[in-house]
């Protein structure tokens, strides 16, 4: 039974057509846009100004610089009548399926190993910092439940932006980023810079936090270095680009699901931006958050020493000059998904104090975001 269109994903998929349900952070709307045809185009980043649509750059864009974009044929809301967008899809013949393909999984040895190479770049100052992923493989006990697992994932990251979206012969993805790379909003650009991670205990009565005299000891120097390393390099792009007009928050502690983060974030008037866009977006992907520093090098070794795909992880994006709305998300806590098996990316970021064990375990404690709702279905 279709009822809203939470319960339409199944469907698209089948029908073959490009999709993406998403929630913004906090907002508790749920939007659906999709294409009458098959094919979604591209568009060139540094072009993105002229764009209109659902934007999708997977980690390879930051060489290719060419992104994915869905049109917005239909547009629907969670509470719209959805007769004619069911009566349409029932025209079309099934053709579409999940376009699932396996990657390559690595043991915790062979991460552990990989992570000791990079820490001895990182040493020899060859790089300042490099971020390194992984995929874990869950099968399902039963058939994917999309309608349940997009209420539970909005529902339990409410603060994130939480998506489902399938590009035919490329593949299906869900995620939950607590991660903007752009925002418009009232007249202003917001970018986020955000890094190091600290796992939310159960019993926590007190988040680390920051003041302008004191960071607080709960978060390691290696988190401080780290969160510090993006936010300078923001500050350098926007140097670059001759954007030298904005506020810049104090660190403070955020979370999404069972992690902390430090962020900081950049208010940059629209009119300062202004025909800078695509420079700027081209410029920050990848952030140095989830590819390293300096950011040509860190990208190299990445594609050097892991033996996975990244895909659309550590890509971005978001609705683009859609009703004066204008997000990008970088794509973390994402998922590539089957009928009966998904592939969960995560991964961290890495400085010349890091330990290979604990970094490990970070990958692990980011993996439960999508688990515990995974488990659930």
């Amino acid at each position: 039974m279709i009822r809203n269109i939470l319960d339409l994903p199944d469907l698209l998929i089948k029908k073959g057509l490009p999709f993406v349900i998403y929630s913004l952070p906090e907002s508790g709307t749920r939007k659906l846009i999709f294409q009458k045809d098959h094919t979604t185009k591209h568009i060139e980043i540094l072009e993105i100004k002229k764009a209109h649509g659902f934007v999708i750059a997977d980690f390879e864009s930051a060489k290719s610089g060419i992104a994915d974009i869905i049109k917005p044929d239909f547009i629907l809301s969670e509470f719209d009548n959805i007769d004619n967008a069911v009566k349409f899809l029932h025209s079309l013949p099934d053709i579409g399926d999940y376009n699932f393909k396996d990657n390559t999984y690595i043991s915790k040895s062979n991460y552990l190993d990989k992570a000791e190479f990079f820490i001895n770049k990182l040493k020899e100052e060859e790089l300042q910092k490099a971020v390194l992923s992984r995929v874990i493989k869950k099968e399902l006990e039963k058939k994917l439940d999309t309608y349940k697992l997009l209420k539970l994932l909005m529902e339990k990251y409410n603060n994130a932006f939480v998506y489902l979206f399938h590009i035919p012969n490329k593949g299906t993805w869900c995620g939950a980023s607590p991660e903007i790379l752009t925002k418009s909003i009232d007249e202003n650009i917001i970018i986020d810079a955000l890094a190091g991670t600290r796992l939310i205990n159960k019993g926590d009565n007190k988040l680390p936090n920051f003041t302008n005299q004191d960071v607080s000891p709960s978060w390691s120097l290696k988190e401080k270095e780290e969160q510090h390393y993006v936010t300078l390099y923001i500050e350098s792009l926007l140097s670059e680009l001759q954007i030298d007009n904005y506020e810049l928050s104090d660190p403070i502690t955020v979370t999404a699901g069972n992690l902390a983060h430090i962020q900081t974030k950049f208010k940059i008037p629209t009119s300062a931006v202004d025909s800078k866009i695509g420079k700027l977006i081209a410029g920050l992907h990848p952030t140095p958050a989830v590819c390293g520093l300096p950011k040509a090098e860190a990208f190299l070794l990445i594609q050097k020493a892991e033996l996975h795909s990244r895909r659309y992880y550590t890509g971005f994006l978001g609705p683009w000059n859609m009703d004066s709305e204008s997000q990008l998300f970088v794509n973390l806590r994402c998922a590539e998904l089957d009928t009966d098996k998904v592939n969960i990316y995560v991964g961290g970021g890495l400085t010349a104090a890091s330990n290979p064990e604990a970094e490990y375990q970070e990958t692990v404690h980011k993996s439960q975001t999508l688990l515990s709702v995974i488990d659930n279905l």
